[in-house]
C-alpha cells in the first residue's frame, strides 16, 4: 500500500468536491492536487529526490497536507518536529535526520535565524505563511505553488521510507521512528474500518499535525475523500466555532482538551449536532468527563491505544463500549483501551516472550504490517524492541477473557502528560547540568487535568541551595514546556537498590498509593 496511490485516487475521483478547509482557504480536491504536484515539482528542482529528509516546524495548516504529500510523491521523508521542543532539540532532531528543507510558520523565525549555523545539512527554508515576511530569510511558500512545473514522479515500494516521527529516548536523546507508506497507509486503513470515517465526514485538525496519532486520521480522511478542516492550534473556543461553522463531524482530541471544550463556559451557545464521532488517546477518560462529554457532544466516543511506532494505533475501544451507566462489566471495560485493531497480533508475555493468562500482567508486544521498520541511527535500539517480528512496547498490561487491553503500568521510565510523551531520563539529564544538584529523579504523579505531571525529586551538593523556582527556570531554557517539571521536592537521599540503582517505584508508589494503576 502506498500512500500516493491513495493521494493519486481521491484527487481524480474527487477533482469538484472540497477536500479542503482552513480558515477563509477553502480548495477542492483537483485544485489541492494541483499545489501539491506544483510544490514537488519545485521541491525537485530544490535538489530533493528520493530518500531526502523534509522537515517541517509547524502549526496545523493546509500546507502541513500538501507538504506531506509532496514529499511522498518525490519519495522524500517527512520529518515532523514538536512545536513545543526547545531549540536544542530542534537542532538535534534537525541534524540527526539530516533535513535538506525546513518548512516553518512566521512563529519560529526567530529560533530559526539562531539556529541555522548549526544547521549545515539544510539548503532551503521556505515560509509556509500566507504572506511573505523579509525577516524569515526563506523562499515564499505560495511562491512554489504559483505556476505548473515539470514533476518526475519516484518509483515507489510499499516498504520505502515515507517519516521519521520523533519521539522521546531512553537514552536521554529523542529518537527518530522510521515509518513506511505501507506502515502509516495500512494503520490509515485500520482506523477508518474501526472509526467507520466516510467520503461526507468533515474531520477537524485539532490535535497536532505533528503527532502521528492526528496521522492516522489525516491518511483515512484523505483514502475515503473525506473533507479536512484545519485550526492552527488548539484553543476550545475556536474548536467549537470550527464545528459549528464547517458542521465537523469527526475529531481526534486527548482527555485533557476533551475537558476544556465540554467545560467552556460558552459551550451550549454552538450548535454540535454535526458531530458523530470522537476519537482520543493517550489515557482513558474519567468517568465524569465522559458523562459530560455524551451530554454536550451527544456522538461516539472511540479509545485509540498505540505509539508513533505502531503507526500509531493497535486497540480502539470502540463506541458502543462507551457505557457509563452499565453493568459492573461496562464499568470495567472503560478502563480499557479495548480490542486490537484488524490485522494486529497482540499478546501479553512474561519476560521469556511466553504468553500468560487473562488477567495476568505482562508486556504488551505486538505485530503487524502497521509496525515500524525501526529507529533510524539507531540498530541497537532497534534490535531491543523488535524481536522475531514482534514490537516490545514497554507497556505493562493485562488482557480480560474477552480480549479487552487494561494498561497497568510503563516498563520504561516515561510519563503521559496532557497527550506527550515525556522521557525520565531527558528531563534529568538536563538536571543534573545544574551546578548544584548531587542527584536527580523525575517520575510521574496523578494529576487531574493533564493525567500525569511531571514530578522531579533532588538531592544536593552539600552546601549547595537553589530553589524550586530557581530549578523549574533551570530546565525551561532547555527543555519544551511539557517536559519541564511542575514541582520539585528536595530530599535528603533517594531510595537505591543494593546495585546502588534509583527506585523509581519506591519514589512513586506515595503518590500513586490507592490506585489499582500507575498510570493516569
Amino acid at each position: 500500500m502506498l500512500l500516493t496511490t491513495q493521494f493519486r485516487n481521491t484527487v481524480l475521483n474527487n477533482a469538484n468536491k472540497v477536500g479542503i478547509i482552513d480558515g477563509d482557504a477553502k480548495f477542492t480536491y483537483g485544485e489541492f492536487g494541483e499545489r501539491v504536484k506544483r510544490l514537488a515539482g519545485k521541491l525537485q528542482e530544490m535538489g530533493v529526490e528520493k530518500g531526502d529528509r523534509v522537515g517541517l516546524l509547524m502549526f496545523n495548516s493546509f500546507r502541513y497536507l500538501e507538504i506531506f504529500y509532496a514529499s511522498f510523491l518525490l519519495g522524500a521523508v517527512v520529518v515532523p518536529l514538536n512545536i513545543r521542543l526547545a531549540p536544542p532539540e530542534i537542532s538535534f532532531i534537525l541534524n540527526d535526520a539530516g533535513a535538506k528543507v525546513l518548512f516553518f510558520h512566521r512563529e519560529f523565525i526567530p529560533v530559526v535565524s539562531r539556529l541555522r549555523a548549526e544547521l549545515p545539512a539544510i539548503s532551503h527554508y521556505v515560509l509556509a505563511e500566507e504572506v511573505p515576511a523579509a525577516e524569515a530569510n526563506a523562499v515564499f511558500y505560495e511562491d512554489l505553488v504559483s505556476e505548473p512545473v515539470s514533476l518526475r514522479e519516484a518509483a515507489l515500494a510499499d516498504d520505502d521510507l515515507a517519516g521519521i516521527y520523533y519521539t522521546g529516548g531512553t537514552t536521554g536523546l529523542p529518537k527518530g521512528v522510521m515509518l513506511s507508506h505501507k506502515n502509516l497507509a495500512v494503520n490509515a486503513y485500520q482506523v477508518a474500518v474501526a472509526i467507520g470515517y466516510r467520503h461526507d465526514d468533515v474531520y477537524l485538525h485539532a490535535a497536532p499535525m505533528f503527532h502521528a496519532a492526528d496521522g492516522a486520521s489525516t491518511f483515512a480522511v484523505t483514502m475515503v475523500g473525506g473533507i479536512h478542516a484545519h485550526i492552527r492550534s488548539f484553543d476550545p473556543r475556536l474548536v467549537l466555532e470550527t464545528i459549528q461553522r464547517e458542521h465537523v463531524t469527526s475529531v481526534l482530541l486527548v482527555p485533557t482538551m476533551i475537558n476544556m471544550v465540554v467545560n467552556h463556559p460558552d459551550v451550549n451557545s454552538y450548535t454540535l449536532s454535526s458531530l458523530k464521532k470522537l476519537m482520543y488517546g493517550a489515557s482513558p477518560i474519567p468517568a465524569e468527563v465522559l458523562k459530560k462529554a455524551i451530554e454536550v457532544l451527544g456522538c461516539e466516543f472511540f479509545q485509540a491505544y498505540g505509539m508513533t511506532e505502531a503507526s500509531p494505533c493497535l486497540t480502539i475501544l470502540r463506541s458502543e463500549h462507551h457505557v457509563v451507566d452499565g453493568s459492573q462489566k461496562d464499568t470495567r471495560r472503560l478502563a480499557s483501551c479495548g480490542q486490537a485493531l484488524f490485522n494486529v497480533d497482540l499478546k501479553i508475555v512474561d519476560p521469556e516472550g511466553r504468553e500468560v493468562p487473562y488477567g495476568v500482567v505482562g508486556e504488551i508486544i505486538a505485530r503487524g504490517p502497521n509496525i515500524m521498520k525501526g529507529y533510524w541511527n539507531r540498530p541497537e535500539e532497534t534490535a531491543a524492541a523488535l524481536k522475531d517480528g514482534w514490537y516490545w512496547s514497554g507497556d505493562m498490561g493485562a488482557m480480560d477473557e474477552d480480549r479487552f487491553v487494561y494498561i497497568i503500568d510503563r516498563k520504561k521510565d516515561m510519563i503521559i502528560t496532557g497527550g506527550e510523551n515525556v522521557y525520565s531520563v531527558e528531563v534529568e539529564n538536563v538536571i543534573y547540568q545544574h551546578p548544584a544538584v548531587l542527584e536527580a529523579a523525575v517520575i510521574g504523579v496523578p494529576d487531574e487535568k493533564w493525567g500525569e505531571a511531571v514530578k522531579a525529586v533532588v538531592v544536593l551538593k552539600p552546601g549547595q541551595t537553589v530553589s524550586a523556582e530557581e530549578l523549574i527556570e533551570f530546565c525551561g531554557t532547555r527543555l519544551a514546556n511539557y517536559k519541564v517539571p511542575k514541582s520539585v521536592d528536595f530530599v535528603e537521599a533517594l531510595p537505591k537498590s543494593g546495585a546502588g540503582k534509583i527506585l523509581k517505584r519506591t519514589l512513586r508508589d506515595q503518590y500513586w498509593e490507592g490506585r489499582t494503576r500507575q498510570v493516569n
